[in-house]
């Protein structure tokens, strides 16, 4: 048999959610619930012709376009094949076999897995029980060699976010580290660092279009940093790597920015509502700004996320890190789409690890602040 690398036969498989996801209520994959922009898919259609299949994508007009919407330069912005592209451009760029990426866990578990295909050490600092950013940990790390660091903001799977001191601290401890800031979920936080790429010479920034956007089916992404550093990334990138119809596409939903900040209010307000929920049931949570709820329900979260699954409701089960025991990610989409979790979620309240069942029970049936149990 043919072998492959040793660093491919050290990788620990990488646990997506499972297939056959279609006809459900998605809320394990952090996507849009709702569906992009209607204008998007009519963009899309008019791309669509024998002619567009035929040639190779062009790129130049809509990372112009691209570029004008994200305030940056022409020439400091890549297109990629979704975030994940994105990250695997740092590690194909930068990352030769022995270097070191430090993060802070648990988190995004993609850096991890590209890093590792590219024969790197991965160093991790432990958050602690609140999952705040482990600063002083992260700092005591980069007095050590590090190639590069990724830190999502908002964190996924936790929703926390680093504060821009906090940040820029980082930053600056590490002059000759690159520090990947993913704002995969900007959206629905509202904070970036994007206009920072020009102050700090090692930092880059991730955005998607797979999230708020609703178009994570085309894998559609952007990169950004200075014009040096995005010139040395440029000179690994397959220089086909996104689609004409994702283009096309990207280039459509940014003319309807409002309808992507409708949808991320009424996410932000159903989060809330969630939380409310999660209270009534002395149910411990992260706090979140990102469009999901990283929610303790005990021993038995597995079994909670496959009876919800029964239901017809997908939720992300965590339990596999050992960081996360006990924990289930709840995506957040419509207000109705949410009133259905809450429903669910009652039905199945006496598997839960509640502080107090018979109270947590009475607040539950009494829970109804927008007649959501009318």
């Amino acid at each position: 048999m043919v072998r492959p690398r040793k660093a491919v036969e050290r990788l620990k498989k990488y646990r997506p959610p499972l297939e056959g996801r279609g006809g459900k209520l998605r809320l394990d994959f952090n996507e849009n619930t709702v569906g992009c922009a209607p204008e998007v898919v009519r963009a899309m259609r008019r791309a669509l012709s024998a002619e567009t299949l035929t040639r190779y994508p062009e790129y130049a007009a809509a990372r112009e376009t691209l570029a004008k919407y994200f305030r940056v330069a022409d020439d400091e912005i890549l297109l990629t094949n979704g975030t994940d592209d994105a990250i695997k451009l740092i590690c194909d760029a930068f990352v030769d076999p022995g270097d070191t990426l430090l993060i802070p866990t648990p988190t995004f578990p993609v850096y991890q897995f590209f890093h590792q295909v590219a024969g790197g050490r991965v160093l991790g600092v432990p958050c602690d029980e609140s999952f705040a950013l482990p600063l002083a940990g992260l700092l005591k790390a980069l007095k050590k060699r590090v190639r590069w660091m990724a830190l999502a903001n908002p964190n996924n799977p936790t929703g926390t976010t680093i504060s821009k001191r906090d940040l820029a601290t980082l930053l600056r401890a590490a002059p000759q580290t690159l520090v990947l800031a993913d704002e995969a979920y900007f959206d629905f936080c509202g904070e970036t660092v994007l206009g920072w790429i020009r102050k700090y010479e090692n930092l880059v920034v991730t955005r998607t279009f797979s999230k708020a956007f609703g178009l994570a089916a085309l894998r559609m992404g952007c990169i950004f940093a200075n014009a040096e550093l995005a010139e040395n990334l440029r000179r690994a990138q397959n220089p086909f790597s996104v689609n004409s119809l994702a283009v096309a596409c990207a280039c459509e939903a940014i003319r309807h920015e409002e309808y992507v900040r409708r949808y991320a209010g009424e996410v932000r307000a159903n989060r809330a509502e969630f939380c409310r929920l999660l209270d009534a049931l002395g149910l411990p949570y992260v706090p979140s700004e990102a469009n999901f709820v990283l929610t303790r329900v005990g021993e038995r979260a597995s079994e909670i996320a496959a009876r919800l699954r029964g239901e017809g409701i997908l939720v992300r089960d965590w339990s596999y890190d050992p960081h996360l025991k006990g924990y289930v990610r709840f995506t957040i989409g419509s207000a109705a789409q949410t009133r259905r979790l809450i429903q669910a979620l009652g039905k199945l309240e006496p598997l839960m690890d509640s502080r107090d069942r018979q109270a947590a029970w009475k607040n539950f049936v009494a829970y109804s602040p927008t007649g959501w149990f009318a």
